[in-house]
């Protein structure tokens, strides 16, 4: 008896672990993300060159027209913002306040699905986006579409007052070239099971 019990047990737990890794996903390579903005000069854009992500997606739900992610959080280093140009570059992240928030991240709160079926998936994302330490809730429509290797695609874009943020838009020469203080922040992401080649 206390064998079977023990085998019972057993299975419990390797069913239970195979569920939790078919919700787990990651954030492939070649997703992206840009930071758009505009000067007295001219309009400029940065690459994010490192995304880490925590996900829990679950494919299964979209059968039922329930809302896939579960979870997901996001953290960018601003160290890892890169306009190209390294004088940009360090007012970018002086403006953020680096040394003393040397992240930017964001926690998914809500995401609600709109005409959404398997392979073609529309949602309204909210969460809290903490930028050089002042968090704001944030709603922006995300779009994403099943790829034929298994893996998702989701894009979208969400612009912002980098005011709202006390972030004092970065300038140059003296002052006399300043950025505006809406920027738009832009991404394709890549999602796969984690099982999957990265």
């Amino acid at each position: 008896m206390k064998s079977l019990l023990t085998s019972i047990l057993l299975l419990l737990f390797a069913a239970t672990g195979i569920q939790a890794q078919s919700n787990n996903y990651i954030l492939l390579d070649q997703s992206t993300m840009q930071i758009e903005g505009t000067s007295t000069i001219h309009d400029w854009e940065c690459d994010v060159e490192e995304i880490n992500a925590d996900i829990s997606f679950d494919s299964t739900a979209l059968q039922a027209k329930q809302n896939p992610v579960k979870t997901l959080s996001l953290t960018i280093p601003v160290k890892k913002i890169d306009s190209g140009k390294g004088g940009m570059n360090n007012k970018i992240y002086d403006a953020l306040k680096n040394k003393k928030h040397p992240n930017i991240t964001f926690e998914l709160t809500n995401a609600e699905l709109a005409d959404t079926t398997e392979s073609n998936i529309n949602l309204t994302a909210t969460g809290m986006l903490n930028i050089a330490g002042v968090s704001r809730e944030v709603s922006f429509p995300v779009e994403g579409i099943a790829q034929a290797d298994g893996s998702y695609k989701f894009s979208g874009e969400y612009e912002l007052n980098m005011k709202d943020y006390e972030v004092d838009p970065p300038s140059a020469i003296f002052g006399t070239i300043k950025s505006g203080e809406m920027v738009t922040i832009s991404f394709e992401f890549y999602i796969a099971q984690q099982t999957q080649t990265k």
